[in-house]
């Protein structure tokens, strides 16, 4: 009996703790339930808020509603973003299983593709070296970058990096071809590649209360990598050189202040100067050289000469879009056409034609090319409006097929439109290094004329502005922080500065376009950084390049307007520009010849 009432008393207990514990945990529910409700409350007092600042500053609904939709066109585009995102995040994991279901079978173990190379060992280095890649990358942004963002200017004197993270998902190499049959004395690596990162990268500057960052960035694109020179002595490769042959694909998702820049309108533009930056430091004709030894000359192997040059002449279009439209949309007109031509950064914009469909603009332009094949020629063609321009069309061409060809006349068909073509004639010019060509090479461009009368080239000249020494001192007592700019005609180039020296060190080059050596000087100027006293000036007849073995100066250049021992050191190197195949005989003879201009001066 004893026994029975322990047991009973015991389950009386038990059934008291449970009791407890269900009183306990309704009261923590209970107790977190206050805060998400205030937190409700909270969201839908900010709702109301607008509409009460509207009605209180007397403003009209259409400003009420004109921010929520701006606010719903934000939301869209960053779940937009969001989205894609996360499906190329699944892409990158389940490659494999994703590439089976929409072939619908499994593919054979035969199939092969001899152009690109699998580099699966590459990838689990990289996977493996991720963590320390961004520990390094971590030190890079807080121990060099933010310095020197703080020091650029004084309203910037509080920016920091608050949280930096690289995330766990490592860049990752698609596929890889390898290039040796061009140059023997280098290697060069085509890396299809592909960034979908979980970084997280967040800026704040304390003194104006402002956040900003970044939560995921997408980057897709084909990276060339150069070896050269290739040595006898260890390291075996002189130098490394990077660049996109093509614009990559960039996509990033904002955090912070930066949110506002996912605004519908401003998200393109912004899309477009970030890819402009990005552009201007590794796509062609920019590139990232990293020498490896101390000795070489990372200049020449930044700017190297170009493989040739092309010429463009963009003729006319046929048969485009008509976009205008009268009584709306009732009646269709016609078009506004332009056309935006690119080569790599090299952009030019043509006229614009008024109500036209088969606009004819007769204009030439002029690109450098590095790599064939790789490098594209793009052509797109829009309708100019005064709101947002519509697209008609575009074309990609391959310059390699230019090379191959030497000249090629023909009509494209336009792409993603229903209709239209442009007609092009594309000539390959190749460089030459005998002064004794330049004759044909004014004979040819004296026969070309374009619409818009510009001369055409006959030369292609690579400056590298190398170091100084004995610069004059800044108002007499001060080191200067020299800098350099190098001009012809109208077209100006500028070094970075050298702070605090005399004898400062550059290592810079510039490329120009020549259209007659034996009439255009080269005009240099050595300033301190304000842009106001000069330290030295240099004026470089062209002619005297004509005269130089192999069209090259490479010396040091006494200054003028500075002291009696400051020089400049530089490498100059001319190519003159040849068409192939020319018959001189049935051009007209219009010039007289610069060689018996040279031998009678």
């Amino acid at each position: 009996g004893e026994e029975g009432r322990g047991e009973r008393d015991g389950g009386e207990e038990r059934d008291g703790g449970e009791e407890g514990e269900r009183d306990g945990g309704e009261r923590g529910e209970a107790a977190l339930a206050v805060p998400e409700l205030l937190l409700k409350l909270l969201w839908t007092l900010c709702w109301l808020l607008p509409v009460y600042m509207a009605g209180t500053l007397g403003l009209s609904p259409a400003v009420l509603v004109m921010g929520v939709a701006l606010w719903l066109g934000w939301r869209l585009r960053r779940r937009d973003k969001t989205c894609r995102l996360h499906r190329a995040l699944y892409l990158l994991d389940n490659e494999e299983l994703v590439t089976r279901n929409q072939t619908q079978h499994s593919l054979p173990a035969w199939i092969s593709f001899p152009d690109l190379e699998r580099a699966e060992w590459l990838n689990k280095v990289l996977l493996q070296a991720w963590p320390f890649v961004g520990q390094f990358l971590e030190k890079l942004l807080l121990n060099s970058i933010a310095p020197a963002v703080r020091e650029s200017n004084n309203h910037l004197q509080t920016f920091s990096f608050t949280k930096v993270s690289f995330g766990v998902k490592p860049l990752k190499i698609h596929g890889v071809k390898t290039h040796t049959d061009s140059n023997k004395n280098q290697v060069t690596i085509d890396l299809h590649i592909s960034y979908i990162g979980d970084c997280e990268i967040n800026v704040e500057v304390k003194k104006y209360f402002c956040k900003a960052g970044v939560n995921g960035i997408q980057l897709h694109g084909m990276l060339r990598v150069i070896l050269e020179p290739l040595i006898g002595d260890m390291p075996l490769v002189g130098a490394v050189t990077l660049f996109f042959i093509q614009r990559p694909v960039l996509e990033i998702n904002w955090t912070g202040l930066t949110n506002l820049l996912d605004i519908p309108g401003l998200s393109s533009k912004t899309d477009t100067m970030l890819m402009d930056t990005i552009a201007s430091f590794l796509v062609l004709p920019n590139r990232i050289t990293c020498p490896l030894m101390s000795d070489l000359r990372a200049a020449e192997l930044r700017s190297p000469l170009p493989r040739g040059i092309v010429r463009i002449f963009l003729v006319e279009a046929v048969s485009l879009e008509s976009k205008d439209t009268y009584v709306k949309g009732i009646i269709k007109g016609r078009s506004d056409p332009y056309a935006i031509v690119r080569v790599g950064t090299q952009t030019f914009m043509s006229k614009t034609i008024s109500e036209s469909i088969n606009p004819k603009w007769n204009e030439m332009y002029e690109v450098m090319v590095h790599e064939v094949p790789g490098q594209l020629l793009e052509i797109e063609i829009f309708d100019k409006d005064p709101d947002q321009d519509d697209f008609l069309g575009r074309m990609k061409l391959d310059l390699g097929e230019v090379m191959k060809g030497r000249i090629l006349d023909e009509w494209f068909t336009l792409k993603d439109v229903e209709r239209g073509k442009v007609h092009l004639r594309l000539e390959w010019l190749s460089l030459r290094s005998e002064a004794a060509t330049l004759e044909q090479a004014l004979l040819v461009n004296s026969s070309i004329s374009t619409k818009d009368n510009e001369e055409p080239s006959a030369a292609v000249m690579v400056v590298y502005v190398d170091q100084a020494q004995d610069l004059p001192l800044k108002h007499g007592t001060r080191e200067p922080n020299a800098l350099v700019q190098v001009s012809l005609l109208d077209k100006t180039f500028e070094t970075r500065a050298i702070y605090n020296t005399v004898a400062p060190v550059w290592e810079d080059a510039f490329t120009f376009f020549v259209q007659n050596p034996q009439q255009q000087d080269l005009d240099i100027q050595v300033k301190d950084d304000d842009r106001q006293q000069g330290l030295g000036s240099l004026t470089l007849p062209l002619a005297r390049l004509l005269t130089c073995p192999d069209l090259t100066l490479e010396q040091w250049c006494q200054l003028e307007n500075a002291g009696q021992s400051s020089r400049i050191f530089l490498k100059i190197v001319m190519r003159i520009l040849t068409r192939d195949g020319v018959d001189v005989s049935n051009l007209p003879r219009s010039r007289k010849s610069t060689l018996e201009r040279l031998s009678s001066a």
